[in-house]
């Protein structure tokens, strides 16, 4: 586990390192207005990359449990569910 200094309870400082034109094209897109800051577009960033990941995790999770033949009588249930889903 990381370990930050105390900051309150919700936020924590953390240092960002990347490539110059990397930040080159945020700062860009900040500038329009899109981000109040550069700070609110990586918690966007960071955000959708979790959301991503849980995806990647939950489809894994399901064709587990349908390779071990566990979905048989699902199917439909999972048809259905996979459209019914609210995150994109």
């Amino acid at each position: 586990m990381i370990e930050y200094p105390e900051m309150g309870e919700s936020k924590r400082k953390v240092v960002f390192m990347t490539e110059r034109e990397q930040l080159k094209e945020i700062e860009a897109v900040v500038s329009t207005g899109r981000y109040r800051s550069l700070s609110a577009f990586l918690r966007e960033a960071i955000r959708e990359k979790l959301a991503r990941l849980r995806r990647e995790r939950l489809v894994q999770q399901v064709a587990q449990y349908c390779a071990e033949g566990e979905a048989a009588e699902d199917d439909g249930l999972l048809s259905i569910q996979a459209f019914d889903a609210d995150d994109p």
